[in-house]
């Protein structure tokens, strides 16, 4: 397996000599170089022309599967709980239960499982096999091992709202972009590919709207050849490429609502008009049907103190467009954290939002710096790339350039600038590295769906 060495910089007391927050950076806490990239050789050695199943058919592992065959392997199976997956199957692989792969394969030893989920959905999932007698490295192992970052490419420089949440609402911290042309985006695909033999998803987006970029389903479409997922972020608000979106299958769209009627989803989706957003979510939800699309469509909810009782109604409207509902706790971007750290205030575009959120400032940071020794919860979002090919430090902070142009760096050298940045170093003085870790609010997300559903 490929190590990545990287000359590591001490960084003692530099939040002291910056004049930053009260807690001293580590560079270990962001340091992506711990991660070994997977060679051809490397899948070769451990898969030995066993039978490969995924477990996991939802983005990743879909995902997987592309990088699989982009490299000569395939699968022979998916293994999930989801009934509506085991109908479905994806491009001619089919979906099986947990309880019947164990029951058919049991000490199996011609298998290779390979996980594909969140990291604490893999440690389940390698607990449950462990107890079956499989064994990681021989014959399990989790996707993120063979292939650890998640690229994120910028094609869209620009939003056509400005909700109150997001950095966007204030145009003094981000200006508007332009987009990543098709031409541009090639080079950066092919490069991310060749450095990464395993890549399977790549997200086309970071603070901008990605389906107004009018030429993404070209982009889609090469990623579909080159055997990666794409997943976009979307306000669905202006859908004129929608439909073309849609017939190249992107692994997942996500759809970002903060309520379900004018009173709520007006106030947080700045700009926004539920009427509009309303009638392109019904739209979307016939065109999957009608172009028989094998695309995730997950609407993202966040959760507000004045959007609760609103819970059931988009978790029934998922229900009649067969999308999943995923609900999350509704929290200020970063660099909104970061004024408040800094300066006990925010800017006056994120005050709506900042009093809606169902927990404060104050008790979230607090939540953070009693967590400031663990590691960044983004080390794998590596590398983030914008529209203009500069590389950002961090998908969580607005355009704060480490490198100039993608194509001229390496991967080695961008994580080593990233790792060493000043960004880095800033959002660690404050504890910010473990900002909007919505995993840890998962319980409270659960009882609030459970109480308001």
């Amino acid at each position: 397996m490929k190590e990545i060495k990287i000359n590591v910089v001490n960084f003692t007391d530099i939040g002291n000599q910056l004049g930053y927050g009260k807690f001293n950076p580590n560079p270990d806490k962001c340091d992506a170089s711990k991660y070994s990239i997977f060679s051809l050789e490397d899948a070769v050695r451990i898969f030995g022309g066993k039978r490969i199943y995924i477990w996991g058919a939802g983005q990743k592992g879909r995902g997987f599967l592309l990088a699989l065959r982009r490299n000569g392997f395939d699968a022979h199976a998916f293994i999930d709980q989801s009934t509506d997956m085991q109908n479905k199957g994806y491009l001619g692989i089919n979906v099986i239960p947990p309880q019947v792969f164990f029951n058919e394969n049991d000490g199996a030893s011609d298998i290779f499982v390979l996980t594909a989920s969140v990291d604490s959905k893999n440690l389940i999932m390698s607990e449950e096999l462990e107890r079956h007698k499989f064994v990681r490295g021989i014959n399990y192992e989790s996707i993120q091992a063979i292939s650890p970052f998640y690229p994120t490419i910028e094609v869209a420089g620009i939003c056509n709202l400005r909700c109150s949440s997001c950095i966007r609402s204030d145009r003094d911290i981000i200006e508007d972009g332009k987009f990543m042309s098709f031409n541009n985006y090639k080079k950066v695909i092919e490069k991310l590919v060749s450095e990464i033999p395993f890549l399977y998803l790549v997200d086309l987006y970071v603070f901008g709207e990605p389906i107004l970029n009018n030429e993404i389903d070209k982009i889609i479409k090469l990623n579909n050849e080159l055997g990666l997922a794409s997943g976009l972020s979307t306000n669905l608000y202006n859908v004129k490429n929608l439909e073309k979106v849609l017939r190249q299958h992107p692994a997942q769209i996500r759809v970002s609502l903060s309520g379900a009627s004018s009173e709520t989803y007006d106030i947080t989706h700045t700009g926004g008009k539920w009427k509009r957003v309303e009638k392109n979510l019904e739209s979307l939800g016939e065109l999957v049907n009608r172009l028989g699309s094998h695309t995730i469509v997950e609407v993202y909810f966040h959760i507000y103190k004045h959007n609760l009782h609103e819970i059931k109604i988009v978790k029934n409207l998922c229900q009649r467009y067969g999308f999943r509902f995923h609900p999350s706790l509704a929290v200020l971007f970063s660099d909104f954290a970061m004024q408040f750290s800094q300066n006990g205030v925010i800017s006056k575009s994120a005050e709506v939002a900042s009093g809606l959120t169902l927990r404060s400032l104050e008790d979230l940071l607090t939540e953070c710096q009693n967590e400031e020794e663990k590691n960044c919860i983004l080390t794998r979002i590596v590398p983030v790339i914008n529209w203009d090919l500069s590389v950002m430090a961090c998908c969580n902070y607005t355009y704060s350039s480490i490198v100039d142009n993608y194509l001229e760096a390496s991967i080695v050298d961008i994580i080593d600038k990233r790792t060493h940045s000043n960004v880095c170093a800033k959002c660690q003085s404050h504890a910010l590295h473990r900002w909007n870790n919505q995993i840890a609010y998962s319980d409270l997300v659960n009882d609030l769906v459970f109480e308001n559903a």
